[in-house]
């Protein structure tokens, strides 16, 4: 980005407007408000208040060992297979299966079993 200030003016900040990319940045210790962020890698976030995806496919929220799973299509335990790792979890609006919780276990989706 050319730098539009006065000459003279030394080390002035970029304008940031809409459509801006910023590649290797660290961000610490701001706020930042309605923010729309895609294809990143975060290390860490902290979300207050409502997070929202519009992940279709693929887990909505996971770490490197499991994942959450919020789906269309109808999920029979122990019948419909996944790839998703075990111990994801995942529910559906499909008539079959909606309302229950299922758990990823062998490849396969399972009712969780509680103790």
């Amino acid at each position: 980005m050319p730098n539009t200030k006065p000459v003279g003016v030394a080390f002035s900040d970029p304008e940031l407007v809409s459509g801006t990319t910023i590649t290797g940045a660290t961000i610490s210790g701001g706020t930042i408000s309605a923010p729309t962020i895609t294809g990143a890698t975060l290390t860490t976030a902290t979300v207050s208040g409502t997070f929202t995806s519009t992940a279709t496919t693929g887990p909505v929220v996971a770490n490197a060992t499991a994942g959450l799973y919020f789906l269309t299509t109808a999920i029979t335990a122990g019948t419909t297979t996944t790839t998703a790792p075990a111990g994801s979890l995942a529910t559906t609006t499909n008539a079959t299966g909606a309302g229950k919780l299922f758990t990823s276990v062998a490849g396969k989706w399972e009712f969780p079993l509680f103790t």
